[in-house]
């Protein structure tokens, strides 16, 4: 008998068994966008039945360049502009998912779409999210400042999380009711600013504008174990 093999029939020892990350999340229904596709898991598949379906409308109620949802209505209509096509294996079972195509209009058209479309693949994965008003699943996309700023003294007055770099670093992440403004308090008090990216919220309550600067905030504070040079405090999370 080989040294691996006593080891493991040793009853002194006890083993903690590691669990597959990628069977746990299966469990729940969710997709991967990329840019021409999005792919949607088996889960995802037998939620919304999807072996009955050949198309799906992706959909936004709020304005496109602040949406934090796109919504996914199935239907059996004929493709079109705003009507993607549900690719499935030959024998159109959902046993290894299926796949919305033609789907590289959404990085021109949502801002937050393509942010995410633009992180690496295993940051992608998003479970998706099942709206109690109108029970249909969605694509959660949160802001994640992108939108670049081509020129700091003609900022918008938008409401806003925004964070400020130089040469590079991230010097301050922060929130506002007014940009503009803002930075040109900043740059007042001298701050130094090679460039400033943004998300507009202006459909956002003032409690969850300062609820995503605390998750960007705290995001920093992870990677990097401090906070941003210029910020003097953590967000505020509203409860």
């Amino acid at each position: 008998m080989s040294d691996n093999l006593k080891l493991i029939q040793n009853k002194k020892f006890e083993f903690i068994d590691i669990e597959k990350e990628s069977g746990f999340v299966s469990k729940k229904p969710s997709c991967t966008p990329k840019i021409q596709t999005i792919g949607l898991s088996v889960s995802a598949c037998k939620e919304l039945k999807l072996e009955t379906f050949s198309h799906c409308n992706i959909s936004s109620i709020s304005p496109l360049e602040e949406t934090s949802r796109l919504y996914l209505r199935f239907n059996n209509k004929e493709s079109s502009k705003t009507n993607f096509k549900l690719l499935k294996p030959v024998d159109h079972s959902i046993r290894s998912g299926a796949v919305i195509s033609g789907t590289t209009i959404l990085c021109r058209k949502v801002p937050r779409y393509n942010a995410l479309v633009n992180k690496p693949l295993r940051d992608r994965k998003t479970q998706l999210g099942l709206c109690s008003e109108t029970g249909l699943m969605y694509i959660p996309l949160g802001p994640e400042f992108e939108n670049k700023l081509m020129d700091i003294n003609n900022a918008p007055e938008d409401k806003a999380i925004y964070k400020i770099l130089y040469n590079g670093n991230i010097l301050n992440i922060g929130e506002t009711n007014n940009l503009l403004r803002r930075l040109r308090e900043k740059k007042t008090q001298g701050l130094k600013m090679h460039e400033v990216y943004y998300s507009p919220m202006n459909t956002y309550s003032d409690d969850e504008r300062k609820n995503w600067e605390t998750i960007h905030i705290e995001k920093y504070k992870k990677q990097y174990g401090s906070l941003p040079p210029e910020n003097r405090q953590s967000g505020r999370e509203i409860n």
